[in-house]
C-alpha cells in the first residue's frame, strides 16, 4: 500500500512500490481506522475532554468520531467554538451531531448546513423536566414532527434516542416503591418494550415525511425486532440501526453494581447473543461507543442517583475483534463494515473515511490478533478514570495507527504528541 499526501495512493502487489519509508507488516492485519458515530463531549470535563479522550481513541484504533452537542440556546456560536477546540486539541478527526429541541434550532439549520453539519439528534425521552440536568428543553410529538420535517428539508440524518419516558416514569416509581436498589431494578424501570414502541412511533412519523432515521444504542431483542418490522412496513424509508459494545458484552446478571448503569439499560446474556447475530446478518448497520467521559466517582450512590454511561471510544475495535471475530468467528470484513465503512457512509464522509481504497484518507490501523492487553485506564489516559474492560484481556489493539498518512501510534505509545485532528464538514 502506498501513501502520499495523506491519502491512499496505491494498493499494489508486494515489491512493486518504491520510495519513502517502509513498514513491513507481514503477519498482521491492516484495517481502516474506526469511525465512531456516537460519542458525547462535555458531560465530565467540558471541552477539556477533547485532548485526553481523542488521544486514548488513537490507542484503540479510532481515528474519527462524531461528537453530539447538547445546547438549549443557539447552535451556530457553539459550533464555531467547537471548531476551534477541534483544531487546537483533538488527536482524531471530528464531525458533529447537534441535538434539536427548540424552534430556534430549526431556524438555524440552513446556516448549520453551510458549516457542514448535516446530522442531528432527537431525544424522544426528553419530555417535561427529564433533560433539565443538561439544560435541555422538554418537547412533545408535535415538536418531534416539526424537527423531522426540517431535517428532511436539508436532506439530513436524524439520530433518534428511542424511549417512551412517560411509561418509564410510572414503572420507575413502582420499582423504587418496592425498595429496589440494584442493576436489575434499573432495567425493570426501563424495559425493552419502552424502547421498541418508540422505534415504531418514530418510524410512523418519519414515514409520512421521508426523513432518514438513525436509531442509536439499540439494546436488545425487542428493539432490533422493531427495527426489522419498521423496514418491512416502510420499505421506502431509510432507517439505520446502531448498537454499542457494552450491549454486546455486558448484561444485568453481572456483578457490576452502579458501574453498569447506562441508558438504555444492560439487558440479558441472550440479548448479547441476539445483537451479535444481528450484526452478522446485516440487520444492524453500525457499532457506536455512546462514550461518556465521567469519572468513576460519578457512579457513586444508589442505582437511582449514579450517573448513567461510561467511556468506550477507545475500545470499539478490540471488543469487536476479541468477542466478535476471535470468539464468534464473525468475518473481519463484516466488523470493519459496522465499525468503519457504514458509519462513514451514513454520515457523509464515505468519500474520505472508513475504507481502504485509493483516494481515501490514509486512516489505517495495523493489528496483531495474537497480542492481548486489558483496557488499563492509566495507560489509555482518558478523562474518565475507569473502563468496563480494564480487567478483560482484549486482542486487536493496533500495533500502528496512521491518521491521514501520519504515523501517530506505535505499540501502545503515542509517537506524535501534537494534536492533528481536523473538523469533518459534510455535504447532504
Amino acid at each position: 500500500m502506498g501513501i502520499a499526501g495523506g491519502r491512499i495512493a496505491a494498493v499494489a502487489t508486494p515489491g512493486t512500490l518504491t520510495g519513502g519509508p517502509v513498514e513491513d507488516v507481514t503477519g498482521l492485519y491492516v484495517l481502516p481506522g474506526v469511525v465512531d458515530p456516537h460519542a458525547h463531549i462535555g458531560f465530565g470535563g467540558g471541552t477539556d475532554e477533547y485532548a485526553p479522550d481523542t488521544r486514548a481513541a488513537l490507542l484503540g484504533g479510532t481515528t474519527s468520531v462524531f461528537y453530539i452537542l447538547i445546547h438549549a440556546g443557539a447552535y451556530v456560536p457553539q459550533v464555531r467554538a467547537h471548531l476551534e477546540h477541534i483544531a487546537q486539541s483533538s488527536y482524531v478527526d471530528v464531525g458533529l451531531h447537534l441535538t434539536l429541541m427548540t424552534d430556534e434550532h430549526l431556524t438555524e439549520l440552513e446556516e448549520l448546513a453551510s458549516l457542514g453539519v448535516r446530522s442531528f439528534k432527537y431525544y424522544m425521552s426528553f419530555r417535561g423536566e427529564e433533560g433539565a440536568y443538561l439544560g435541555v428543553t422538554g418537547t412533545d410529538d408535535g415538536a418531534f414532527y416539526a424537527i423531522l420535517e426540517a431535517v428532511a428539508k436539508i436532506n439530513g440524518v436524524l439520530a433518534i434516542h428511542p424511549e417512551n419516558i412517560e411509561v418509564v416514569w410510572r414503572l420507575r416509581d413502582r420499582v423504587r416503591a418496592q425498595g429496589r436498589d440494584d442493576l436489575k431494578a434499573w432495567g425493570l424501570s426501563r424495559p425493552q418494550f419502552t424502547e421498541a414502541e418508540a422505534v415504531a412511533r418514530a418510524a410512523y412519523l418519519a414515514g409520512s415525511i421521508g426523513t432518514q432515521l438513525y436509531l442509536v444504542h439499540l439494546s436488545g431483542t425487542e428493539a432490533v425486532a422493531a427495527l426489522r418490522s419498521v423496514r418491512q412496513n416502510f420499505p421506502n424509508l431509510t432507517v439505520y440501526g446502531e448498537t454499542c459494545p457494552h450491549f454486546l458484552t455486558h448484561h444485568e446478571d453481572m456483578d457490576l453494581g452502579v458501574v453498569g448503569k447506562v441508558n438504555p439499560p444492560l439487558r440479558t446474556a441472550a440479548d448479547n447473543d441476539y445483537l451479535w447475530q444481528a450484526i452478522t446478518d446485516g440487520t444492524l448497520d453500525t457499532v457506536g461507543s455512546d462514550h461518556v467521559a465521567r469519572k468513576r466517582a460519578a457512579k457513586a450512590g444508589t442505582i437511582w442517583q449514579a450517573s448513567a454511561g461510561f467511556p468506550g471510544m477507545a475500545t470499539i475495535l478490540p471488543v469487536l475483534i476479541t468477542e466478535g471475530h476471535l470468539k464468534r468467528g464473525i468475518p473481519l470484513s463484516r466488523l470493519v463494515a459496522v465499525a468503519s465503512k457504514n458509519p462513514a457512509q451514513i454520515f457523509g464522509v464515505g468519500d474520505r473515511k472508513g475504507d481502504i481504497r485509493v483516494g481515501l484518507d490514509a486512516d489505517l490501523v495495523v493489528v496483531d490478533l495474537e497480542q492481548r492487553r486489558p483496557a488499563d485506564p492509566t495507560w489509555l489516559g482518558s478523562y474518565a478514570d475507569y473502563s468496563l474492560y480494564e480487567d478483560w484481556p482484549l486482542a486487536g489493539w493496533p500495533r500502528l495507527t496512521y491518521l491521514r498518512g501520519r504515523l501517530v501510534q506505535r505499540d501502545g505509545v503515542i509517537v506524535d504528541e501534537q494534536p492533528g485532528g481536523v473538523y469533518l464538514p459534510r455535504n447532504a
